[in-house]
């Protein structure tokens, strides 16, 4: 029995400590977003929290799921690369309008207030997500959905809590930056 960082529920897996340890890092390592970079660090999050998920189901796993976990733990790290290297462009091209305009302060989007008020809806995304993944690795611990069937429904759970908290701001920096975490994770490529 383990017990999730989101919820403090107590969530009978045996995955144990590595899926606990998986969820309790996810849930510190994201804060509301005030600015597209905040946005950017909550899919690499994501996206780690989830190839982790993988990882650990796949050393759980026998011949062929061990394989197939082990491929979409992969997948995982290639769109956190990619969320990576966006993030990492969109800071060198904030640096270098910071040093072309002679040092202004750059304020984010999202003001501390507005943050404050978004802060309790975005948790509650977060806990329902978690709660989600609780139940799918139990399944998939369990035998009880398949390797693709889990694939199917973490993606379509990562594609929900994108979109919920795209849904939560108004500033177009941000909400674009939640399209391009949709886009990697729709698309194939």
């Amino acid at each position: 029995m383990t017990t999730t960082a989101a919820t403090k529920q107590k969530v009978i897996t045996p995955l144990g400590s590595a899926y606990t340890r998986a969820v309790e890092d996810f849930v510190k390592a994201i804060t509301c977003p005030r600015c597209e970079y905040d946005v950017y660090a909550v899919g690499i999050a994501l996206e780690y929290f989830v190839g982790s998920v993988f990882m650990t189901l796949a050393e759980m796993g026998r011949d062929v799921a061990r394989s197939e976990y082990t491929h979409l733990a992969m997948m995982q790290l290639e769109r956190k690369e990619k969320i990576v290297a966006v993030n990492n462009n969109k800071l060198n091209q904030m640096l270098q309008y910071f040093y072309d305009n002679g040092g202004p302060i750059i304020e984010p989007p999202v003001d501390e207030q507005k943050a404050a008020r978004i802060a309790p809806r975005f948790k509650a995304i977060i806990n329902e997500f978690c709660d989600r993944m609780d139940a799918l690795v139990t399944k998939a611990s369990a035998g009880r959905i398949g390797v693709r069937e889990m694939e199917k429904e973490t993606n379509a759970a990562v594609l929900e809590v994108y979109t919920a908290m795209k849904a939560l701001y108004r500033e177009y920096e941000l909400r674009n930056a939640f399209d391009d975490l949709l886009s990697f994770r729709t698309n194939k490529d």
